[in-house]
């Protein structure tokens, strides 16, 4: 997994797994995974081909949702089918964008200072004063 390596990937993917596969959407747990991309933005590659379908695609099916919703709350009409297509749509789309998000993952890079823990606390300056 990804969790020993970068963190705040594994808690941004979790989070947006969570909210994709949950049964009830609402924008309020949109926040909960939006909240954690700032954190691991830098090493997914956004401008990649397939992420930028990927985006596409959720922006497509937002819209789609969005629509059909307004035709069954707002204009009354009996469009219950396209609703769950709609939602349909949208789920497929964010695991499709999840999976965009992985394969698109640069591992950070990270320089190792010391190669023992502790080692090298007592060098320099201090060394003198531990003696």
């Amino acid at each position: 997994g990804i969790a020993p390596y970068d963190m705040t990937l594994a808690l941004f993917c979790q989070t947006f797994a969570f909210v994709a596969f949950n049964k009830v959407t609402t924008a309020q747990y949109f926040t909960w995974y939006l909240c954690l991309l700032p954190l691991c933005a830098d090493r997914i590659q956004w401008r990649s081909k397939r992420m930028i379908l990927s985006l596409t695609f959720l922006l497509v099916s937002i819209a789609t949702w969005l629509l059909s919703a307004f035709t069954l709350e707002m204009l009354g009409w009996t469009s219950h089918r396209q609703v769950w297509l709609a939602s349909v749509l949208f789920f497929i789309a964010n695991v499709n964008l999840l999976s965009a998000i992985l394969n698109g993952y640069k591992k950070k890079k990270t320089t190792v200072l010391m190669s023992t823990p502790g080692a090298g606390w007592a060098t320099g300056r201090n060394k003198a004063k531990l003696s």
